[in-house]
Order: C-alpha cells, then structure tokens, then sequence
C-alpha cells in the first residue's frame, strides 16, 4: 500500500478575484487526470476564496465531477496540485493506494475529509443504516464523538434538513429528495469548511428539485464556501459568486455569475444555448 497524501505548509497567494492578501480557502493548480488513454483534467486551476460559491457548468464529459473527486483525493491527481486551507496535499506515490481504505488513509487524509463535505448525485446514503446512524457514522469515526454526543449533532443535523421524524426510517423508506437532503446533512455534521456538490438535483424528479436547491440556498446564505457543480442555471445566476465553463478537461471561461448572462467565449455561449433553450 502507497503512501496517502501529506499536508504541507505553502505561502498563501491573492488570487484573481480576491483582495490583496486574502488566501485562498481551496486552491487547485494545473491538475492533469488521464484514465487510461483519456484525458479527462488538462491543466485545470481554480481558486476559491472563504465563503465563496462558485458553480461549474459544462456539457457531460468535461471533467467537472472528476475536478471535485480530485480535490478530496477520491481520485487523486496524476499532477498538479492541490491547496486546502494553505496546506498543499500531496499526491500519492503509489496508484494502489485506496482512498478508501480507512486507516490505511492516515491522519492527514481523515483530516482533509473531515474539512471537506460532498454531496454525490446519487446520494450514497448507506441503505443498512438508520438516517441517524447514517449521520452518527462520521462523527463517532472521524471526530471520535461518544455515541451520544454524536446523535445529539446528528439530530440537530436533521431537524435542519427537515429530517428530524425521518430519524429512525431506513433510506429505502425515503424520497430520493429525502435522500439528497440525509446525505447533506452528513456532510453538515462535521463542521465542514467546504462543500463539494456533483450535480445533486440530476438524479432527482422535476418536483423535487426545487426542495434541495433551497437547502443550497440557504447554507450559501449562512456563508458556506462551495463549488457546486450543476446545470440549474436559475440557482447559478442567483447563487453564484463565480461560474467557471469546463469542456474537454479545460477551463474556458471563468468570471462573476452576471458575465454568463453574455458569455465572452463562443463554446460557451453555444452550451448555454443549447440548455436554457
């Protein structure tokens, strides 16, 4: 088994859009990911500076989900880096690492994870456990919380999902809405300095969508840094301070939310055509 990622210190930079001396909250820089003969990240960067929400849109295949599992090392980057709270994670050395592989993964690992929560588009609730267990899980691993205090932060979680009388209902006896807000939820309870959203409404029926991204709404209010990848453009427009365009594993366009209304670059334009139409 190969060495899981290092945090190391770096020296903090402005970036584009930020003021003078502000560091960057997740700084991503000139990340590359092939699998096999595909490139699917070429030379991608991306800043995000505390508190922002940034959105990412792009037709399918561009690399927008693999961006977001390359920040959190479920993929880890074949180069490039990644800077989280102004530590620099370092890849590992080895591709038979498992990113998943619990203790195997180190402190630094369990100490990026706990700092970053993601929401999937399908969810990934654990379909044997309870909404709370689900939720207690995290925090009695990774925080190690005694039982009752983890279900103490558990349920406070869920009443602020609106989940709190689905406490001891398995996922099979939820709405996938349900589900998506569960699995926010356990993102929440650790006290998250980021949040990663994959397309979290795509998996979702029409009438539930708008109930999730009211959920997005709020904890973008409460001044939660996010990048959200997504192609509900009414909650991009509204929402976002940034919206960076993605196709073929690049960055083609990148700017404040109003910018998109009238794209600069031609692919971009094209898509948004083609999806608001």
């Amino acid at each position: 088994m190969g060495d899981p990622p290092r945090l190391e210190p770096v020296a903090g930079h402005a970036g584009r859009d930020q003021p003078v001396g502000t560091v960057p909250l997740l700084e991503v820089r000139e990340v590359c990911k092939r699998f096999g003969d595909n490139l699917v990240l070429d030379r991608v960067s991306l800043r995000v500076a505390p508190g922002e929400v940034v959105v990412v849109i792009g037709p399918s295949g561009s690399g927008k989900s693999t961006l977001l599992r390359c920040i959190n090392f479920l993929t880890p980057p074949d180069s490039g880096d990644v800077v989280f709270s102004g530590r620099q994670v370092q890849p590992p050395r080895s591709s038979a690492w498992n990113p998943l592989a619990g203790r195997s993964g180190g402190r630094d690992l369990v100490r990026l994870r706990s700092q970053v929560g993601m929401v999937f588009q399908h969810f990934n609730v654990f379909p044997h456990l309870t909404a709370l267990q689900n939720v207690t899980l995290g925090l009695t691993r990774v925080t190690g919380r005694s039982k009752a205090e983890a279900e103490v932060r558990a349920l406070e979680q869920l009443e602020r999902v609106g989940l709190r009388d689905k406490a001891h209902e398995h996922p099979d006896r939820l709405s996938g809405g349900q589900k998506q807000r569960l699995a926010i939820a356990r993102a929440l309870a650790l006290d998250p300095k980021l949040m990663l959203f994959d397309e979290p409404t795509s998996a979702l029926d029409p009438e539930l969508v708008g109930g999730i991204l009211a959920e997005m709404r709020k904890l973008a209010r409460s001044g939660m840094t996010m990048v959200v990848v997504t192609h509900e453009m009414g909650f991009a427009f509204e929402v976002a301070d940034r919206i960076v365009f993605m196709d073929d594993g690049r960055v083609v366009e990148e700017g404040p939310a109003e910018q998109f209304r009238n794209p600069l670059h031609e692919r971009t334009r094209a898509f948004l055509d083609a999806i608001l139409a």
